[in-house]
């Protein structure tokens, strides 16, 4: 029987190396970390001024909507904090307390930032609810309309930048940003669509929806955000369950590779575990060989393990495989 398990980070080919966004600029894997963290911090900041700027802006106005708009960015900003400290943490090297890293910490801060944009959707759907069946609030249309196309404007740009950037550094977190001014910006044309609607409507329509307008755009707003907190949980709970992602690209080729090397070599029976946490891919390969499996120096079977490497197609910074070989069933 022979049992062997493959390098981890502390091979040398495992070392950091240049992790080329897709744009022309070449960056290495702490480049792209440094400008990560550079990019979420200026969002911080842009949160800050969108998020006390609408809810002091709100609170003069007295319109729930434009409060909701400002909640939803203070919100934001916490999200944006962890999603800093997780930026900070997912570089750091494996450690006596963390043996196999910190990726895990990314889907997690991604998972809390999901659940509290959810709860902050439900909650201003039931607020939205009771300010319809309480007879809705008159406030000052022209003011909503002019804090509506300032966020608007401020939050497109953001959007725009962020997911740019975010492509380009192939980073969740900043993706996840990115949809948050997304959010944003939608909240905000909606408000700005429909108070800027009022001059085109005719009595009695324009007082009743001068009325109504807040606490329905509200409940409106609530609903058509839903799907995005969802989606960001259904993802990054996966992850941090150790879910495997059948229509992941990488299972399919190291299928492929093992039937090769099955048919090629005296190979009874593989076993395969692949589940992606944060950045990093967790790869589990169990061999059963037969007698006549010929690969019996350390040097074969290290060329094996090149070979299921390469096929693989996955760079050294963003995977831990372990390879076991045995003859004995028992041990797979």
């Amino acid at each position: 029987m022979s049992a062997a398990t493959g390098d981890r980070a502390d091979d040398p080919r495992s070392q950091p190396e240049s992790s080329p966004p897709s744009g022309d600029t070449q960056w290495s894997v702490q480049q792209a970390n440094v400008i990560e963290q550079r990019v979420l911090r200026r969002s911080i900041w842009g949160v800050v001024a969108v998020g006390l700027g609408s809810v002091a802006y709100g609170l003069f106005l007295e319109s729930e909507v434009v409060i909701l708009n400002g909640i939803f960015s203070v919100l934001s900003l916490v999200a944006g904090g962890l999603s800093l400290l997780a930026a900070k943490l997912i570089v750091k090297p494996a450690d006596k307390r963390f043996p196999y890293g910190y990726s895990h910490v990314e889907p997690l801060v991604q998972s809390v930032k999901g659940f509290l944009v959810l709860v902050i959707c439900i909650y201003s759907f039931i607020n939205g609810i009771n300010g319809i069946r309480e007879g809705g609030t008159t406030v000052d249309a022209a003011g909503v309309i002019w804090f509506s196309l300032v966020s608007a404007v401020l939050c497109l740009g953001f959007w725009i930048y962020l997911s740019i950037l975010a492509r380009r550094l192939d980073s969740q977190l900043v993706a996840t940003d990115a949809k948050e001014w997304g959010m944003d910006f939608a909240f905000s044309m909606v408000i700005l669509i429909g108070f800027a609607i009022l001059p085109a409507l005719a009595e009695p329509y324009r007082t009743a929806w001068a009325s109504y307008a807040d606490p329905a755009l509200v409940a409106t707003m609530s609903l058509l955000l839903l799907p995005v907190p969802l989606g960001i949980l259904n993802r990054n709970l996966r992850e941090v369950l150790l879910m495997v992602d059948v229509n992941d690209a990488l299972i399919g080729r190291l299928d492929a590779i093992m039937k090769t090397l099955s048919a090629e070599h005296a190979i009874e029976k593989y076993v395969h575990h692949v589940v992606k946490t944060g950045r990093t891919y967790f790869i589990e390969i169990d061999i059963v060989v037969g007698p006549e499996f010929a690969l019996q120096t350390i040097a074969q079977q290290d060329q094996l393990r090149e070979l299921i490497w390469t096929a693989m197609d996955v760079s050294v910074d963003e995977a831990w495989l372990s390879i076991c070989l045995t003859g004995d069933p028992r041990w797979v």
